[in-house]
């Protein structure tokens, strides 16, 4: 009797502990869902904003001409799936840092043009014993789950400044930093 009492006492204590936290990999997935976003800008900054291609339907009008119209190709749908097949490779250049004025778990660029990233100073890095393989998993899992809500995103608010980007679509769009405390 005793045995199964202090089992019982004991799976509700490890029960009472991991409910009351938020989940490490929610916060992670959450950051690497803000990088993503600036990742995805970031590419859409590199493309000539003057290049165009012509869009459209397969259907022929009364004339027999397809109608098609010229939109800019940064940020446009078919840009957007060419950039999503590999921007999660940018992941394993990534590492978890903790800022060290706000605590804020973020995902970071270990190089920036070349040379160690300008900011790295700012933050403490977080020992992950997957070597950050979890960026890279979480930025996949991402992408698979919400590729047309990226693609709309990002043809319907590419004037949004990167900020305003992240929060609507990690906040309102995917729910993903839901719940997710700024500071840790």
């Amino acid at each position: 009797m005793e045995s199964t009492l202090f089992r019982l006492l004991c799976l509700v204590a490890v029960f009472v502990y991991v409910s009351s936290q938020v989940p490490k990999s929610k916060i992670v997935k959450c950051a690497v869902c803000n990088s993503l976003v600036d990742e995805l800008h970031a590419e859409i900054d590199k493309v000539d904003p003057r290049k165009k291609i012509d869009v459209g339907s397969y259907r022929l009008d009364k004339d027999g001409k397809q109608k098609l119209a010229s939109v800019q190709y940064a940020g446009s749908e078919m840009h957007m799936l060419e950039v999503l097949e590999s921007v999660c490779d940018s992941f394993k250049d990534y590492a978890q840092a903790r800022h060290k004025e706000t605590g804020k778990l973020e995902a970071i660029k270990l190089v920036v043009d070349g040379v160690m990233n300008p900011r790295f100073s700012e933050y403490e890095m977080v020992q992950d014993p997957d070597l950050n393989k979890g960026l890279n998993f979480h930025c996949e899992s991402i992408v698979e789950e919400y590729e047309d809500d990226i693609v709309s995103h990002f043809r319907k608010s590419s004037e949004l400044d990167k900020e305003s980007s992240k929060f609507k679509f990690c906040n309102e769009l995917t729910s993903i930093c839901k719940d997710v405390k700024e500071e840790l």
